[in-house]
């Protein structure tokens, strides 16, 4: 649709935009309401069937019980046995009459019934003496069950009852004890006030007619329910309209042995339930239409005050998209639009610079190394420089992962990462990238500081730091510690940018990096958490170091002498300074080929930390050298064959 006046479109679009919203809005609400309450109303019936099996059930038992204590009782056999010699009747119905005035206060009725299946006596007198029982499949029924019992439903004089049967056992079956509960209005009612929804109890005759015995429905309501089409015999809820209503209704179904289809309805109404949303939607609709009269008020005032001098602007930004760049914005406005007119010009000084670099910026992987290289004269394409990298990796990490879940896996790793970042971050050094749960850093690339070392050897500390601080928090939530294994070395690199033509990533590369993801390695094999190269050593003095070996590593023909990072000058206690000092005497015995002394120094060292690495390490190589002394050319350089 083409509009020719800004205002025109501008009072369009905001009144399509608020029936679009509010419209979005409105379908939201009715779709939530809906299913939520449909949810919770599915949610009501299942509790509702729960509480209704568990009455049955509670009452069954209780019959049950009582009808087992009745067949037993002496007086009452005696009672029976009296009916077959003298036809005295009239005593087993008192007897069953004193049972259900006192003891069985929720049954309504009680029958007795002899082994051929005639009555003995009935509460209801509706069945005299001698008769038929009424219900002849109920007594073949208990002869499949373990203790001879029954429970089932029956439609009794076109009332619903729930019938238990027990034998009398004198001592083989010799008659029936029944004792029923009729499901009428007050009943339904009574389960109704427990679970809060509609109880109906239908019957249907041969023909699918409907005929509803007892329900806490309106009788309108229960006409309806009769002319709806019966269940397809799943428990499973179902809408039903019941004349003005609508209800979620929840089939039951009651076994029986009688033949009958005996249904329990539990329903509940979707439409007084729906109607606190249908309330809010009414009040959504009345500020819809003040919201839009307003809008379109507003609409008109600002597409009269916008359209000149946006049309003035629009003449420059033109000129600016077909690149001129140069174009003067001159304005002596105050508000918004002169904002905005200096806006456009700050863009267009903004875009010729920004289009310098742009290609740039979307080949760079580290947003903050690309904002760093926009700032400051630095080389690109590869440079030979004077850089220390520092490694990082978690020991044992594979057995960490052990028996965890991805999930609590990931969320351990990002918080340790999140944490060593900062913590590089915060000592100006720049993750190069992460290597599973190992860390590679840079300090002096791109950007360098006169301190570069002492920069790193703070990271590494203080991401020890961070490590003691998470394994705090793992102990307190049970979760496994975590070691780390730090390499720092300084020297030559080359650094620059490497990938291809559309992808690179800004890295170094060289023996120093090689050398400095060896010494890592090699914390694990001293059992030190932070290992510097001499280079490294040499060019930081403020700080405590504890050298440990001169090694030659895989991949290196010269040797390099190592050092374990201690702490800072002045921070360390004397006992760990006599530390450091016994050692370094062991360390110059065994290279003295003094065995013996190195020995003794290291196991007085043992005695103290039983769980060092490096002690144990080095007592493992004297008593090797002590069967099969070195040579006379030995030069004291370990050399590692693995990395």
């Amino acid at each position: 649709m083409q509009f020719s006046s800004f205002r025109t479109r501008l009072i369009c679009y905001m009144a399509v935009l608020l029936i679009l919203v509010l419209g979005a809005v409105f379908i939201s609400v009715d779709r939530s309401a809906y299913s939520n309450t449909r949810n919770t109303i599915d949610a009501n019936l299942l509790t509702g069937r729960e509480v209704l099996r568990t009455v049955l059930g509670e009452r069954e038992n209780s019959f049950k019980s009582l009808l087992i204590s009745l067949s037993r009782d002496f007086g009452f056999r005696e009672a029976y046995n009296k009916v077959k010699k003298e036809r005295d009747y009239a005593t087993v119905l008192s007897a069953i009459e004193n049972l259900l005035d006192l003891r069985a206060q929720d049954a309504d009725l009680m029958m007795v019934v002899d082994y051929d299946y005639l009555m003995v006596a009935d509460t209801s007198r509706f069945n005299p003496p001698e008769t038929d029982f009424p219900w002849p499949e109920l007594l073949e029924a208990p002869e499949e069950t373990e203790d001879l019992s029954l429970s089932t439903f029956v439609i009794y004089r076109e009332e619903a009852y729930q019938v238990v049967l027990v034998p009398i056992l004198i001592p083989i079956v010799d008659g029936w004890l029944l004792m029923a509960q009729r499901l009428d209005t007050e009943y339904v009612q009574s389960i109704k006030n427990i679970i809060t929804a509609d109880v109906s109890i239908l019957t249907r005759s041969e023909n699918d007619t409907g005929k509803v015995l007892a329900s806490t429905l309106t009788d309108l309501q229960r006409g309806y329910l009769e002319l709806l089409p019966p269940s397809s015999g799943v428990e499973q809820s179902m809408m039903q309209t019941l004349g003005e209503d609508d209800f979620v209704s929840l089939p039951v179904l009651l076994e029986n042995l009688s033949g009958i289809d005996l249904q329990v309805y539990i329903q509940q109404s979707l439409t007084e339930a729906l109607q606190p949303y249908r309330a809010l939607e009414t009040r959504l609709a009345l500020l819809f239409t003040i919201g839009m009269a307003i809008s379109l008020v507003v609409a008109m005032f600002l597409g009269t005050s916008v359209t000149s001098p946006v049309l003035k602007l629009a003449g420059t930004v033109r000129k600016i998209e077909s690149g001129d760049y140069d174009t003067p914005i001159l304005s002596d406005r105050r508000d918004e639009i002169g904002q905005l007119e200096k806006s456009v010009g700050n863009m267009a000084r903004g875009l010729a610079e920004k289009e310098k670099v742009r290609d740039l910026l979307g080949k760079v992987v580290s947003p903050e190394i690309a904002d760093e290289l926009m700032k400051q004269n630095v080389a690109l394409g590869g440079e030979s420089r004077q850089v220390t990298i520092l490694f990082s990796d978690i020991r044992n990490f594979t057995n960490l992962c052990e028996g965890r879940q991805p999930e609590a896996i990931l969320n351990m790793l990002n918080e340790y990462l999140s944490e060593v970042s900062a913590a590089i971050e915060a000592s100006k050094g720049v993750v190069d990238k992460f290597i599973g749960d190992a860390v590679m850093a840079l300090f002096g690339a791109p950007l360098s500081y006169a301190n570069d070392v002492e920069n790193a050897l703070n990271a590494a500390l203080l991401m020890q730091e961070k490590v003691t601080y998470l394994n705090l928090k793992n102990e307190q939530k049970g979760h496994p510690l975590m070691t780390t294994g730090i390499g720092i070395h300084t020297g030559n690199v080359v650094a620059g940018n490497l990938g291809s033509a559309n992808r690179l990533n800004y890295t170094v590369i060289g023996d120093s990096v090689n050398l400095a993801s060896r010494l890592e390695a090699l914390t694990k094999e001293y059992g030190v958490g932070i290992m510097v190269s001499e280079d490294a050593r040499n060019a930081a003095g403020e700080y405590t170091y504890r050298e440990l070996d001169k090694v030659r590593v895989k991949g290196r023909d010269k040797p390099v002498r190592i050092y374990e990072l201690c702490g800072k000058n002045g921070e360390l206690n004397p006992e760990k300074l006599a530390v450091i000092n016994d050692f370094e005497t062991a360390l110059a015995s065994y290279r003295n080929r003094d065995f013996s002394h190195a020995r003794i120094k290291l196991m007085h060292l043992l005695q103290k930390e039983p769980n060092c690495r490096l002690y144990k390490l080095f007592l493992d190589r004297i008593e090797q050298y002590s069967a099969m002394p070195p040579d006379e050319n030995w030069d004291t350089v370990f050399t590692f064959t693995s990395k």
